[in-house]
């Protein structure tokens, strides 16, 4: 239709004035379906030109943020109804910033006894004939009940994830629960026999034991490292930095290994909200499984690039890989492919990345190696600031 619109525009002098009518007739048409249309969603949609006034707001809108309620909003400034200072500065930066994409945020308002969290999201729209932005659409979405699912799931989750856990301690504490045991017997028989023992007969009972109690420690220690919440405090930094630093420790041990470290990532990223000791920690968990992966000489590649709104770093290997049955297990704690380790390494480096909003994914194939790829998700803003840096290496 909107082709159709421009087409006849071109040739209005060629029009007779009963065409003129129809195609008037046939947009207002188009014009009411479209207003019905948005009249009967939940969500509220304002149109604003570039100076933010109110081209057309559906009757939602004002039941969703502080508002004035009038009939009509067309022709009135943006600021003169909308009451509520954080939403207003948050939609005049990303007009007067005149950003290129979309931009969202969340607020909350007090509803009765109720909190209502409302998603504002402003779409820039242009227009085709000039590629000039000459309107905004500016979208409230609740999200209330969304964001209460979304944290039932994150409680059941966790739940699940505790009973798995404290299954995996009750089995991983058997073992050395059970030689303790046998030792304290066999000590107690060595006694009986002879009455009386000497240290240096007793020592050999004695260090297993002291070996046994270590080990119970480190299985306490990792399942309270695993189960407590991780204190990130993340701040704009450069992962390009940090896969640096990580890079310059293990090379060393790597290369004693014969394992060769190749670096393939750019030295110009958009900035990341991450915590530096949250993020070292999940790389060197992932280069350690890598390493362990690799039986007796190989290379490990670590990679990042922009993708979409995410930053992939990748570290892939040339290791053993992981059967596809077991691919779907890595993630659980207490689940090893190796005799030694405590198999939360990856447990953790989830945990990480979720708590940076990111993901994690792991491809393998069995026999020629693993890709293990983070996601991070780039803030809004960073996509345009690429500040020269030198790599340092």
């Amino acid at each position: 239709m909107k082709n159709f619109v421009r087409r006849a525009i071109e040739k209005i002098d060629q029009l007779d004035s009963k065409q003129i009518v129809e195609i008037l007739e046939s947009q207002c048409r188009e014009m009411e379906m479209l207003e019905a249309t948005l009249e009967s969603i939940e969500d509220g949609f304002i149109l604003a030109d570039k100076h933010l006034r109110i081209l057309y707001a559906n009757s939602v809108t004002p039941t969703l943020v502080p508002m004035i309620r009038l009939k009509s909003y067309e022709g009135v400034a943006l600021d003169e109804v909308l009451h509520d200072p954080h939403v207003l500065a948050f939609i005049t930066s990303h007009v007067e910033g005149r950003r290129i994409e979309s931009e969202e945020d969340e607020f909350s308002f007090q509803k009765g006894d109720q909190i209502q969290t409302i998603k504002v999201t402003v779409y820039p729209y242009k227009d085709a004939s000039s590629a000039k932005e000459t309107s905004f659409v500016i979208r409230l979405t609740d999200v209330t009940e969304y964001n209460r699912a979304e944290a039932r799931l994150r409680r059941s989750e966790s739940l699940a994830s505790m009973t798995t856990m404290a299954a995996g301690v009750a089995h991983e504490i058997k073992n050395p629960l059970a030689a303790m045991g046998i030792h304290l017997h066999l000590l107690k028989k060595a006694y009986e026999r002879n009455e009386s023992l000497t240290y240096e007969e007793a020592k050999r009972y004695i260090d297993v034991l002291d070996e046994e109690i270590a080990r119970l420690n480190a299985i306490v220690v990792d399942f309270l490292f695993a189960v407590r919440p991780i204190d990130v405090r993340t701040r704009l930094g450069r992962i390009t930095t940090l896969l640096d630093q990580v890079c310059d420790f293990v090379e060393p041990e790597l290369n004693e290994a014969g394992i060769t470290l190749k670096r393939t990532y750019p030295a110009a990223l958009p900035r990341l909200m991450i915590d530096n000791n949250a993020i070292k920690q999940a790389l060197l968990n992932i280069i350690k499984n890598a390493m362990n992966a690799i039986k007796d000489s190989g290379t490990i590649t670590i990679g990042a690039k922009i993708d979409s709104n995410n930053i992939i770093v990748s570290i892939k290997d040339t290791g053993v890989g992981i059967a596809e049955e077991a691919l779907g297990k890595i993630f659980e704690p207490y689940y090893t492919t190796r005799s030694s380790g405590t198999g939360l390494g990856l447990t953790v480096v989830y945990k990480i990345m979720k708590e940076h909003e990111g993901d994690i994914q792991v491809q393998s194939v069995v026999g020629a190696g693993t890709t293990v790829r983070l996601m991070f998700p780039i803030p809004s803003g960073e996509h345009l600031a690429l500040e020269e840096i030198h790599p340092g290496r």
